[in-house]
């Protein structure tokens, strides 16, 4: 029997969207691309909702039979944000593939160093930096939106937060394209992803790069979750987190497959204390572990 997968969607987002759309512009510019980066793209189906737009494909009796899987580290090009440090593209490359490496881990064995039945890569194709100083205008109301945006804005509410949206202005966005390749480096899978910050959920950090972050980390989440399950992640029910889910992608405990300590760890308390007073992500998240094999080693 396959595991039981639970999945947070960002149910928050839908409604602060929806509630700001009135009078402002509540969420980022959604573009989903065709760059090239994909093997093919013919087969691509659309699934949409508020902040987040996707094109996808599954091949259902392929991960049926899949038993290991290998993550190419996520290619981040300085031509798709020349606005970017090279460390911050890392970092927002790295937190896709983190998010991914454990929604793969609920099902298949992540390897590194050697041939698995499903090869997993992704590249960023497009991004809208965010704008610093509308950011920092909300930093020191915005205490309420870390608690939401890491455990959802129901939990918030529960423990006494009540999220303070952002200043709706120059907020960012995320475009990623990724496939599975069987062993014959066939496409079994594929998602083009396109997500968008928004003011309700997302935080008001000092860094352009800080919505991207955000946003790599759902996209992981939710192409981890397809892989997984063979099901539209943008369909999938309203969960609460499971025990695990906020040990190791909140607090930064170890992961589930010790091949996914490739990525690193998730910043964990320092991380949430950073957002408290929007620090840059690149503060407290010390990205992928160079060390270990299958680190990422730079990007194209």
């Amino acid at each position: 029997m396959l595991p039981r997968f639970e999945h947070r969607r960002r149910l928050a987002g839908f409604v602060s969207c929806l509630a700001l759309a009135v009078a402002v512009a509540g969420c980022g510019t959604v573009v989903l691309t065709e760059s090239g980066a994909l093997t093919r793209y013919d087969r691509l189906t659309a699934s949409d909702e508020t902040a987040s737009s996707s094109r996808i494909f599954v091949d259902p009796a392929v991960l049926t039979a899949t038993r290991t899987v290998r993550i190419v580290p996520t290619t981040f090009s300085e031509v798709v944000a020349p606005g970017l440090t090279p460390a911050e593209r890392k970092l927002v490359a790295n937190a896709a593939d983190r998010a991914l490496c454990y929604e793969l881990s609920l099902r298949y064995d992540v390897v590194t160093g050697r041939k698995a039945d499903l090869t997993v890569r992704s590249a960023v194709t497009r991004i809208d930096l965010t704008n610093v100083p509308a950011a920092g205008a909300t930093v020191a109301t915005s205490a309420g939106i870390t608690i939401a945006s890491q455990l959802g804005a129901g939990f918030a509410t529960a423990v006494g937060r009540v999220p303070i949206p952002r200043i709706p202005i120059g907020l960012g966005s995320l475009t990623v394209e990724a496939e599975a390749l069987d062993s014959r480096n066939v496409q079994r899978a594929a998602m083009v992803w396109g997500g968008a910050s928004n003011a309700f959920t997302n935080q008001a950090r000092f860094s352009p790069a800080s919505d991207a972050y955000d946003l790599a980390g759902e996209f992981g989440q939710d192409f981890g979750y397809y892989l997984a399950t063979g099901e539209d992640p943008f369909k999938a029910p309203v969960t609460l987190p499971t025990y695990d889910r906020v040990r190791i992608t909140t607090l930064g405990e170890a992961p589930l497959d010790p091949d996914c300590e490739a990525f690193g760890r998730a910043p964990g308390l320092d991380g949430i204390l950073g957002d408290y007073v929007g620090a840059p992500p690149e503060w407290t998240d010390k990205g992928p572990a160079e060390g270990l094999p299958g680190a990422p080693r730079g990007l194209r």
